[in-house]
């Protein structure tokens, strides 16, 4: 800084400009955050006016096709027959005021139609005996009698009806096209399932028509933001409800004539812009296939848009949009900034008039000392100048003098604030405590949620283990298919690791992972790492390239879940960003040594892609959490951890990770691992387990209870249990377990942990003590992952602990530990991919089931027809001991959900 400033500049400048950067900063980052807080505000509002609408929606929609599909079973019951026409107008005279306001009925193959609507002014009676005749509305009485006539059409045919050419084309449940209804001034939407014979004839069809005003007024009733819109619409572009007043059609002048209305038609603005922009990003709404969060401008102002496909197995297909005002969240954000922007320039005038008065207060005794300095340098530094004079000279004296007494008296003032300041610090010092304390709990807080996020995750993966488990037992499966479960239960073990691993990300930074190293087939590893990414190279149509070079061990001993995740890792990305071309993983051994021995090998991978590259200037960044390179932000995907988390693995693997890039050219990334060789790998890991087929004979029967509030992880053990021959019952809380328990007794229970009205571990604490020395053997099962929850609820009774996805073979290895049930093997030398031999599986052929009773083959066409699963087993039991090779073909059709095998054996016989 120049000499030639004076010290009052060089105090006030620095000052200011302190302060005005300090504010100016603050206000921006205020902005900013407020910014990204409304980006996830709006993100999640979306998703929950969205998820509100779809369920709305689907408890709507569901009501006209549950009036239908009792109107099938209700004539399959024989509670009314299509050619009794008074039995159908009792049928849908009650139907009318118990499923109020639907219009429902049925059209026979002869032309005649019955049908009924409950309205305000009372209920209505549809008359048309056959195809030619006059259709005539009756409105009737309490008593079902017909009061007067209100309409009639001549010449009525209900077959050129769209509802019933809809259900006969379509051949099984299915929504007709939305239509503009002019006696209710709606739209109004019908559901058609057609009725056939034994002989696949077409009997009749069944109506139930809905209006979507209720939908209208629901999407009113929801409030997004200040101005934001929400409304539906089919694939044709055409509105079918909205968020504001205007209906979705248009009348004509004479009220004859009504239209659906397009959705670039609308009067709304918004939603007639949304539209547009909508058709001209996706070229055409049939092409938007999956949810999309999207930001577009209107009038240089940005909007929130997310659309969402609505679809059913019975042609249902629509799109939710909802669209949000970038301006109804920044208003307060704008005034915000105004006050900020005022407040800094508010800040900067105070600074100004500060600044001055302090370099005032600090320059006037600085110049006053330097004075009396040079005067005091002529005199005594040990005494008080006293001059007994009125001139400069003694106003100099009386001017230092005065100095002297202002100098102690600061010093005490300075030792002082000294304490002040002491105490302040350890004031400071405590709210830092305070504020340790408060992480550590939310720490805590983030555990827990860690803990649910994974049981959740858990749950529905047990279905995909569960039943591809299932699958792998079947012996009708096409060797291609064994292969295809395989895959998918190889994946979705994997991804069951990668759940478990999400509670160890949190110790890297801390240093706290640990290697869990186990025995373990390197080329299987390998080989289940390439068939996860086959696929996805062959759809991106490049080739995928795996190298074992001669050296290479195949059994090692190290962490082979976190080997596994590197390489999935590094690969995933290598694919992701490559377009063309290929990638090539390469792996060999550095120091093979000779076995046995424990000296440590070193590993050496090396993935190399042909894709975009990453910049020289960016390869820093690659191993910084949440960092992305350009190429990355480009794909808009990942979240900037894969890197960062393998090359934390690799280290703590005794090795180390480099990477080398070059833009357009590609990537190759290299690292190093220490492993030890071994001979073979663990038994569980090589060790091929015999399938199971039945219980072995001289044992008692089992009686086992399936106690899960989920009917899908219920349904994994049935499956899994009913085949071999145990006994069993379900139940979905642990109330309804205990009540089974205390009628039925049985030996052991599978009981889930998370349950409603009472849980796991309340209704073992309540068995256990009621039944005292006769109670049963219960085994937790739970989709928790936290270890020190196994303790609590072995404490409470529970004889074992199961965690879920479980495999088959753990559940019936437990159920020999624990009640000693004894197994029947198949033969050595079976392969799980050859069918049954003839004394399990045998060719049916329609006359084999005539063992049976005619009402016994009505009963079981009619399951099969409708796909109860549960009642068709019940069913087979019915067959005699004497057929049992009939029965387990039954058992496995059914098993296989062959429904249509099966309605093929019995509508020969009927």
């Amino acid at each position: 800084m120049s000499n030639k400033l004076s010290l009052r500049a060089i105090l006030v400048v620095p000052f200011i400009l302190q302060i005005l950067a300090a504010v100016s900063l603050t206000g921006w980052l205020s902005f900013r955050n407020g910014q990204q807080a409304i980006n996830q505000v709006a993100g999640k509002l979306r998703d929950e006016v969205t998820a509100r609408v779809q369920e709305k929606i689907a408890n709507y929609l569901e009501k006209p096709r549950l009036v239908n599909k009792l109107n099938v079973e209700a004539m399959n019951q024989g509670y009314w027959s299509l050619q009794d026409f008074a039995s159908q107008e009792r049928h849908f005279l009650l139907q009318a005021k118990v499923f109020s306001p639907i219009y429902s009925g049925v059209g026979n193959s002869e032309g005649g139609l019955r049908g009924s609507e409950k309205l305000n002014r009372g209920t209505l009676l549809i008359r048309s005996d056959k195809a030619g005749d006059t259709f005539v509305t009756y409105e009737v009485n309490d008593e079902g009698k017909t009061t007067r006539q209100i309409r009639a059409v001549p010449n009525f045919d209900p077959r050129r009806r769209p509802w019933y050419m809809t259900g006969k084309q379509a051949g099984k449940s299915t929504w007709n096209s939305i239509y503009p209804h002019a006696a209710t001034k709606a739209l109004l939407m019908v559901h058609s399932l057609p009725i056939y014979n034994k002989d696949k004839k077409l009997l009749g069809v069944t109506f139930a028509s809905v209006t979507l005003s209720e939908i209208d007024q629901f999407l009113n009733c929801i409030k997004i933001g200040k101005s934001g819109k929400l409304f539906i619409v089919d694939r044709a572009g055409l509105l079918v409800a909205t968020s504001t007043p205007e209906k979705p059609f248009t009348i004509s002048s004479d009220g004859k004539e009504q239209k659906r209305l397009k959705a670039t038609d609308s009067n709304a603005p918004l939603i007639q812009l949304t539209a547009k922009y909508l058709n001209s990003n996706f070229g055409n709404l049939k092409n938007i296939q999956q949810t999309s969060q999207l930001d577009f401008l209107i009038d240089g102002k940005r909007q929130f848009l997310q659309v969402t496909p609505l679809r059913d197995d019975d042609g249902l297909d629509w799109l939710i949009v909802v669209v949000v005002p970038e301006a109804d969240f920044m208003e307060q954000i704008d005034a915000n900034t105004r006050t900020t922007i005022l407040l800094c320039m508010a800040a900067l005038v105070l600074a100004i008039i500060v600044g001055i008065l302090t370099a005032r207060w600090v320059t006037r005794p600085i110049l006053r000392l330097n004075q009396a300095a040079k005067d005091i340098a002529q005199g005594d530094w040990n005494h008080a100048v006293e001059l007994d004079r009125t001139d400069e000279l003694g106003e100099l004296a009386t001017s230092f003098n005065q100095m002297a007494g202002q100098l102690k008296e600061s010093f005490e003032t300075l030792e002082q604030r000294v304490s002040d300041r002491t105490a302040a610090l350890a004031e400071s010092n405590q709210e830092l405590e305070q504020a340790k304390e408060k992480a550590e709990v939310a720490n805590q807080a983030k555990s827990s949620f860690i803990a649910n996020m994974s049981h959740e995750l858990r749950t529905p993966l047990n279905a995909i283990l569960g039943f591809s488990q299932l699958m792998t037992r079947s012996k009708t499966l096409s060797t291609e298919h064994h292969e295809n479960v395989g895959i998918i239960t190889r994946s979705g073990e994997h991804l069951l690791t990668l759940i478990n691993n999400i509670l160890d990300l949190s110790k890297i930074e801390a240093g706290k992972t640990t290697l869990n190293p186990k025995r373990f087939d390197l080329y299987r590893l390998l080989s289940d790492v390439e068939d996860i990414f086959r696929l996805k190279a062959e759809d991106k149509k490049l080739q995928l390239l795996f190298e074992y070079l001669p050296n290479l061990p195949r059994y090692l001993q190290t962490d082979e879940v976190k080997l596994r995740q590197i390489l999935i890792n590094l690969i995933g990305n290598a694919i992701k960003f490559t377009d063309e071309g290929g990638v090539a993983v390469k792996v060999t051994a550095i120091n093979p040594p000779e076995l046995p021995t424990s000296e440590p090998v070193t590993l050496h991978f090396e993935i190399e892609d042909s894709g975009a590259g990453v910049a020289a200037e960016e390869l820093d960044k690659l191993f910084e959490a949440f960092a992305q390179t350009q190429t990355g932000k480009n794909s808009q995907e990942g979240t900037g951890l894969g890197l960062p988390i393998s090359r934390k693995f690799v280290q703590l693997m005794g090795g180390e990770m480099t990477v080398s890039s070059q833009v357009g050219y590609g990537t190759i990334v290299k690292f190093d691992i220490q492993a030890i060789a071994v001979e073979a790998a663990d038994e569980e890991s090589v060790q091929l387990r015999r399938q199971i087929v039945a219980l072995a004979p001289d044992q008692p029967q089992y009686r086992i209870l399936v106690v899960d509030d989920k009917d899908i992880n219920r349904q994994i053990l049935i499956k899994l249990l009913s085949p071999l021959g145990f006994e069993l019952k379900e139940a979905e809380n642990g109330k309804e377990a205990i009540d089974i328990w205390q009628q039925w007794q049985p030996q052991l229970i599978w009981m889930d942990m998370r349950m409603p009205v009472l849980n796991g571990i309340e209704a073992t604490a309540q068995i256990k003590v009621q039944a005292q020395e006769n109670a049963p053997k219960i085994i937790a099962l739970t989709a928790s992952s936290l270890e020190e929850e196994r303790a609590a609820i072995l404490a409470v009774g529970c004889d074992d602990f199961m965690r879920k996805p479980f495999r088959d073979y753990e559940i019936l290895d437990a159920m020999a530990k624990h009640i000693g049930v004894r197994y029947l093997y198949e033969e050595a030398g079976d392969s799980q991919h050859q069918p049954l031999q003839p004394s399990a599986i045998i060719q049916l052929q329609p006359s084999d089931l005539n063992v049976m009773s005619a009402e016994w083959r009505t009963e079981f066409h009619a399951a099969a027809t409708t796909g109860r699963e549960k009642r068709l087993i019940a069913l087979i039991q019915q067959i005699p001991d004497q057929q049992s090779a009939m029965v387990k073909t039954l058992n496995q059709l059914v098993d296989n959900f062959e429904f249509d095998t099966l309605i093929e054996l019995t509508q020969f016989v009927l």
